[in-house]
């Protein structure tokens, strides 16, 4: 059904989506991947191989989910990159954002799921670790390998590094 829609599941045999699942035209799905209920993914996407779209997860136009990620509760903006080894759970991503290989959204503290939310144009650097709640601003950038702890804002247009992160350059990239 979803391929007479115009979605190009490239092997339905090694791939499950949920028939609730809304999937937008020409939107490609790679091998391996998982879709559960209640997840929209917008036009013109590609997911997979090996991707994991949990329920609630809302992907909008143009974004690129790579090999082994997951999705979880999250909200995607258009014409972002989340290419490798990512896990991102109840985050809000805005449009046009980058998030690198082995980039994860601590969004569980034991207790409570908290939300971490990345502004438009964000670049989150591979194998950075956001403590959510935590806000990336827009334009900002948060080094490879950092962490955002629990309660940071990273203000628009800052660059964060480091363990925990730190603002060494506040509001510069427009």
């Amino acid at each position: 059904e979803f391929m007479v829609q115009g979605v190009t599941v490239t092997d339905p045999n090694a791939t499950y989506i949920h028939a609730s699942a809304k999937i937008g035209f020409d939107t490609v799905i790679h091998p391996f991947t998982f879709i559960e209920e209640d997840v929209r993914v917008g036009s013109h996407c590609r997911i997979g191989p090996f991707a994991r779209l949990r329920s609630g997860t809302r992907i909008q136009d143009n974004v690129e989910i790579g090999n082994f990620t997951e999705v979880s509760r999250a909200k995607i903006g258009s014409k972002t990159f989340m290419k490798h080894f990512s896990f991102i759970g109840d985050s809000l991503v805005g449009e046009g954002s980058n998030i690198g290989a082995g980039v994860v959204t601590a969004n569980f503290d034991g207790k409570e799921k908290h939300v971490t939310k990345i502004g438009d144009g964000a670049f989150i650097g591979s194998g950075s670790v956001l403590i959510a709640p935590a806000k990336v601003g827009k334009k900002a950038i948060v080094g490879a390998g950092s962490v955002v702890t629990k309660g940071k804002t990273i203000p628009d247009g800052s660059v964060a590094v480091g363990i925990p992160a730190k603002i060494i350059s506040k509001g510069k990239r427009k």
